[in-house]
C-alpha cells in the first residue's frame, strides 16, 4: 500500500537526487501520515540486539519484570507497565469526528528516556535481572536519537524549511523509547479488547520497529473510521508516523493508527485448533519536541488570525495528552 523509501538516497552527494527524495518523502506523510523506511540509520545489527533483548526481558516471570515498575500515574513515563496499567483507549477520539468503541489494551510494555534528561531519572531492572537490559537501551536509544536528527532534516527540506528546522527544536533529547509485548490471546479476545486502541502519538515523528506478525493498522481516509493493516518489512524496516506536534508545526497529517486483529493474522501452528494469534513484539522510539518549544506553526500559512496568539509548548500539550491513559 505504502512504497517503501530508501534513506540512503538522502546520504547521496547528487543534490538533485537528496532533494528528490526529500520531496517524495514529504508527499508520502502528507498523504497517509506515515512512511515506510530502509537504510533509516539504526543498524541492523542494533535492531537485533534490542529486540533480542526485549524478549529475554518480556519473557521474565512477572515478579522478576515488576521491580522496575512504572509509578501509577502518566508521570515519570519511565519503567515496566503491565497489563491493563495504561489505557491507551481513553485518548482514542481525541481531535477525530468518527468515535470509536473503547477497547481495553492487551500488551505489556517498558518506557525508557535519556540519560541526559534532567526531569525524570531512568527506571532500570536491579541488577541480576535482565542485565544486559540497561547498556542496551541506552545504546539503541542514543541511535534512534541520531537517526531522527537527520530523517527531521530531511522533513525540513521537503517542506521548504531551512534544513535545521526541526532538528533544532529536538537538542535537549525529551524523547522516549518504549518496548511492547503483545501476549498470544485467541481471536475472540478481539471482540471486546484490543492490543493497543486506536490513538496518534503526541510527539513529532515516531519510529517504529516491528516484528512480521501484523496487526499495526492505519486509519485511511483520515477521519472515516476505517483501519487498514500496514504490512512489515521486517525487523530491519522503519515505519515512520507523523506525531501531534509536528502536525501543529507543518499540517502534515497526524494519523490515528492502532494494532488489532489483522486481515490475515499469524497463528501459531501448535495453537492453531484454538485459533491462538501469535505474541507480538514491537519497538517504537517517539522523537519528541524540547520541552519548551512552542507549537506555533512553522508554515505561515497556519498561524492563528488573532493579534496576540496564544501557543502551548510542546511538554505542556504532551502533559495534557498524556495524563488520561495513567488515570
Amino acid at each position: 500500500m505504502i512504497e517503501q523509501l530508501d534513506f540512503a538516497d538522502f546520504r547521496s552527494n547528487d543534490e538533485a537526487k537528496r532533494y528528490e527524495f526529500c520531496t517524495k518523502f514529504v508527499s508520502t506523510l502528507k498523504q497517509y501520515g506515515f512512511a515506510r523506511l530502509v537504510n533509516h540509520g539504526v543498524s541492523s545489527s542494533d535492531i537485533d540486539k534490542a529486540f533480542e533483548t526485549s524478549r529475554r526481558f518480556f519473557q521474565l516471570p512477572l515478579e522478576q519484570k515488576l521491580k522496575s515498575p512504572h509509578p501509577p500515574t502518566a508521570n515519570p513515563h519511565r519503567g515496566f507497565s503491565p497489563i491493563g496499567l495504561e489505557n491507551v483507549s481513553a485518548i482514542s477520539n481525541h481531535d477525530s469526528t468518527v468515535p470509536l468503541p473503547l477497547l481495553k489494551d492487551m500488551k505489556e510494555s517498558y518506557d525508557i528516556g535519556s540519560e541526559q534528561d534532567e526531569l525524570y531519572s531512568n527506571i532500570w531492572p536491579p541488577p541480576g535481572v535482565c542485565d544486559e537490559f540497561e547498556p542496551t537501551f541506552t545504546s539503541f536509544f542514543l541511535s534512534c536519537y541520531r537517526a531522527e536528527l537527520v530523517i527531521l532534516e530531511a522533513i525540513s527540506i521537503g517542506l521548504g524549511l531551512t534544513s535545521q528546522a526541526l532538528s533544532e527544536l529536538h537538542a535537549t533529547q525529551s524523547n522516549e523509547l518504549r518496548l511492547t509485548h503483545y501476549p498470544a490471546v485467541s481471536r475472540e479476545e478481539f471482540s471486546h479488547s484490543t492490543r493497543i486502541a486506536a490513538h496518534t502519538d503526541f510527539g513529532t515523528i515516531t519510529l517504529l520497529f516491528q516484528d512480521s506478525v501484523g496487526g499495526l493498522q492505519v486509519e485511511l481516509p483520515r477521519g472515516s473510521g476505517n483501519f487498514l493493516d500496514l504490512e512489515s518489512g521486517g525487523l530491519h524496516e522503519c515505519i515512520l508516523n507523523v506525531g501531534d506536534c509536528l502536525q501543529s508545526w507543518t499540517n502534515l497529517p497526524s494519523a490515528r493508527h492502532r494494532v488489532h486483529l489483522p486481515d490475515n493474522p499469524r497463528i501459531s501452528l501448535k495453537l492453531e485448533a484454538e485459533s491462538i494469534i501469535d505474541e507480538r513484539f514491537s519497538i517504537a522510539y517517539f522523537g519528541k519536541p524540547d520541552r519548551k518549544a512552542s507549537l506555533r506553526p512553522l508554515v505561515k500559512a497556519l498561524e492563528l488570525k488573532d493579534a496576540n496568539p496564544q501557543y502551548i509548548t510542546a511538554g505542556e500539550f504532551q502533559n495534557m495528552r498524556i495524563e488520561g491513559t495513567y488515570a
